[in-house]
């Protein structure tokens, strides 16, 4: 029986690359969220490869797709939250006279909160999937270089992306106790629709632009489950493999820990915000 897969903002980028790669292995049925028609039309012709136009903004909307793939297929194997937008407004732009205009917040509906409800949703249908796949679901979200690191240009984005790490630590050791592997993909520049050639060039070296292939295969390594060692020769192995925040470059690919922990009172706060005794 094939896995299955779901990967939003599935039909431009990342996620289309790594679904024509799963589709491709002829071991995975793929299901592609994405909120343009043409380009999702234009995917779905390949032969196991199935696009649902969606608004992940929308909880409905997300869980009425998750609801028919489950019921069709009887499981899910793979969660892919890998919708997002880039951010070209200036955040520091000046207001001479009165209220400053709403600055919106459509970046923090798609990047974080349609991530949240796609994790959330991810993690009802894992549930629901045969006991045989514990241990073998993953949930990957798409957080960013920017999630890592602050970036001025595009302070908005940077926070969507910092969060989807945390919550990536928040979640992760929990949801290993059920058998899922919960961890974040941190790219640094990868030429997808996020960036015109035109932004690209004017912000970035050519030099730093990320190969898509190697960002497939950090993902295929992700969800084989197959220890994993990294461009520093740090080793995780396949059981501690969650709650990972995994930084692409180049064609390499590094584990970022979390902060060090540097006094007993933070090791017991933190010990007790994470419910150990």
């Amino acid at each position: 029986m094939s896995k299955v897969a779901l990967i939003t903002g599935g039909t431009s980028g990342i996620g289309l690359a790594v679904a024509k790669h799963l589709e491709q292995t002829g071991d995975w049925q793929v299901n592609i969220i994405g909120s343009n028609q043409e380009r999702g039309q234009a995917a779905a012709s390949l032969s196991n490869l199935t696009f649902y136009q969606t608004d992940v903004r929308n909880y409905q909307q997300q869980a009425a797709v998750f609801e028919r793939i489950f019921n069709a297929a009887g499981r899910i194997d793979f969660v892919f939250a890998n919708a997002g937008r880039g951010d070209y407004t200036d955040f520091f732009a000046k207001c001479d006279a009165g209220i400053p205009p709403d600055p919106g917040s459509e970046l923090v509906d798609i990047n974080l909160n349609g991530a949240l409800y796609t994790s959330y949703l991810a993690m009802h249908y894992f549930r629901r999937s045969p006991e045989s796949t514990k241990g073998y679901r993953n949930l990957i979200l798409t957080s960013s270089i920017g999630g890592l690191y602050p970036c001025m240009l595009t302070p908005v984005y940077s926070s969507t992306k910092h969060a989807l790490i945390g919550f990536t630590r928040s979640v992760g050791e929990r949801l290993w106790e059920e058998g899922v592997r919960v961890n974040a993909l941190c790219p640094g520049v990868v030429e997808t629709p996020l960036f015109s050639v035109e932004a690209f060039m004017s912000i970035f070296p050519r030099e730093v632009s990320i190969p898509m292939d190697v960002v497939i295969g950090v993902v295929s390594q992700l969800l084989s489950g197959a220890d994993m060692v990294d461009a520093k020769g740090m080793c995780v192995t396949g059981d501690e493999m969650h709650s990972r925040a995994v930084h692409i470059s180049g064609e390499n690919f590094f584990f970022i820990e979390k902060p060090e922990i540097y006094d007993e009172q933070t090791r017991i706060t933190w010990a007790a915000m994470m419910g150990h005794k």
